[in-house]
């Protein structure tokens, strides 16, 4: 099997299948309103439990979410990576993360709208990027193109 992919061609077929059925059971379950109340449960926990307390603070913060609204405006709500159009719920992301360029929280040249998949792409690349030396100033540093074009080689 060539290295980078997931199943050899007789069962490539059958995850795609297998995919397809998922993520047609996820959008239906959000459709319904019990399923619309487990995800803001869900993020409720998170932001609880999960999420740095001061990042917490910051994303409830009235000055975010009218960035977020012009950024998602801005962008015509679609992904800044594979051009699906982003209507789930509102993804805007920092190219250079909180963490690492607090300076550069509000600046609208270190945000873009991304789809769930692609913003979960890049937030594993980032983790992994994270845990190698030096690995914040090299956060500091990727530009956006070169996000695009990471995340993009991940999608294939």
């Amino acid at each position: 099997m060539p290295q980078g992919t997931d199943f050899c061609p007789t069962h490539k077929q059958a995850d795609l299948k297998r995919k397809q059925n998922y993520l047609k059971q996820r959008d239906k379950a959000k459709s319904t309103t019990k399923g619309k109340q487990l995800a803001n449960a869900h993020m409720a926990h998170y932001n609880h439990t999960t999420r740095d307390p001061e990042a917490n603070v910051f994303y409830h913060s009235t000055k975010w979410q009218h960035m977020r609204d012009y950024i998602y405006s801005r962008d015509l709500a679609t992904c800044q990576v594979c051009g699906n159009a982003v209507t789930d719920r509102k993804i805007v992301d920092h190219i250079h993360p909180l963490k690492v360029v607090g300076d550069e929280k509000l600046d609208k040249d270190n945000l873009w709208t991304m789809c769930y998949r692609c913003h979960n792409i890049k937030t594993n690349l980032e983790e992994s990027i994270k845990s190698q030396p030096n690995g914040d100033n090299k956060l500091k540093h990727i530009s956006k193109q070169w996000w695009q074009k990471a995340i993009k080689e991940k999608i294939k």
